[in-house]
């Protein structure tokens, strides 16, 4: 698994998101090509926490990494990323309030 493909199986919370963590770990963000993490994805990744998928800390501790690399390109969805990482910014995360985050970012 190469850099991108790494960081695109760790944004879309893929089954191997462990092996990707390893491969983006172990390579530095300033090297090799950026990932776009596109409003799609982010919507699927969200819909998957509502679900029940994925938990609320997890997708937290993601957008704090999503938010600080600087080969992913976030800027699609980037208040949404800023205030799930900043929970201090929309209060607890909860199911509810990622509701309405999905319906703002859907528009």
């Amino acid at each position: 698994m190469d850099k991108l493909d790494a960081l695109d199986e760790f944004a879309r919370f893929g089954d191997n998101r462990f092996e990707a963590i390893s491969v983006i770990t172990s390579t530095p963000d300033t090297q090799g090509g950026i990932y776009t993490l596109t409003q799609d994805v982010f919507c699927q990744v969200l819909q998957r926490v509502i679900d029940g998928e994925i938990d609320i800390d997890e997708l937290e501790l993601w957008a704090n990494v999503v938010e600080s690399r600087q080969d992913i390109d976030e800027s699609a969805v980037e208040g949404a990323i800023y205030a799930l990482s900043n929970n201090e910014q929309m209060g607890e995360l909860s199911k509810s309030t990622l509701k309405k985050l999905l319906a703002v970012t859907l528009g």
